[in-house]
């Protein structure tokens, strides 16, 4: 178990992320956060009273430092249009929309696409997004094929990622006893070898849509 003892807001507030990266594993470091990050937009507010544009830029100018040390930085945000959400994307280069095979979480992205195009247009943003990723996707399960239908007729084929993450029962688990990795762990079954390659296949073609866009 890997333990540290100080979190990203505690480093946000210091004006330093470079000190709390931990080495998880080769070629793989986190930014541990914490509870304590639910203060993030308040200790904005606070340090920028009178700009909302320096609010939203903050977070990018401390990821800056760290760009030229890895190869890929990814944000993970809650699906809520908020500081969080602002300060991800002002801070990113590309963003994949998240989305649920359920009607009501495709009328939210469809949504989320318009706001992503205002946050470019107030703050100059400059990110383009890589796709569009169904996940939870019940097998055989008509309104999720429909939604999934809905969707790519909305969004585009090409817009829409071909690898889609089902509903799978062993993703439950890993919040219980961790992510396993099925190279190294002897315990590993079949269920915990789909998952690891329902993953690789999401990695591998979001490389392959890094590739197009940087053509």
């Amino acid at each position: 178990m890997v333990k540290f003892d100080k979190t990203l807001m505690s480093a946000i507030a210091d004006g330093d992320l470079e000190e709390i990266v931990l080495n998880i594993k080769e070629n793989l470091f986190l930014l541990p956060s914490f509870a304590d990050f639910t203060s993030y937009p308040l200790f904005l507010e606070k340090k920028f009273p009178d700009s909302q544009f320096d609010r939203v830029a903050y977070f990018s100018k401390l990821v800056e430092p760290l760009k030229n040390k890895f190869d890929f930085i990814l944000i993970d945000v809650p699906p809520t249009l908020s500081t969080y959400t602002d300060s991800a994307l002002y801070s990113s280069d590309y963003t994949i929309i998240v989305l649920q095979t359920q009607e009501r979480s495709l009328v939210g992205a469809e949504a989320y696409v318009k706001y992503l195009q205002e946050l470019i247009d107030s703050y100059s943003a400059d990110f383009d997004i890589l796709g569009v990723l169904p996940v939870l996707l019940k097998n055989n399960a008509a309104v999720d094929l429909s939604t999934l239908e809905n969707a790519t007729a909305s969004f585009g084929e090409s817009n829409m990622f071909q690898t889609v993450v089902k509903n799978m029962e062993r993703l439950k688990r890993y919040d219980l006893i961790g992510i396993v990795d099925t190279d190294k762990d002897p315990q590993a079954d079949m269920h915990d070898r789909r998952v690891a390659q329902l993953y690789k296949n999401v990695t591998n073609e979001l490389l392959e849509r890094l590739k197009v866009k940087e053509v």
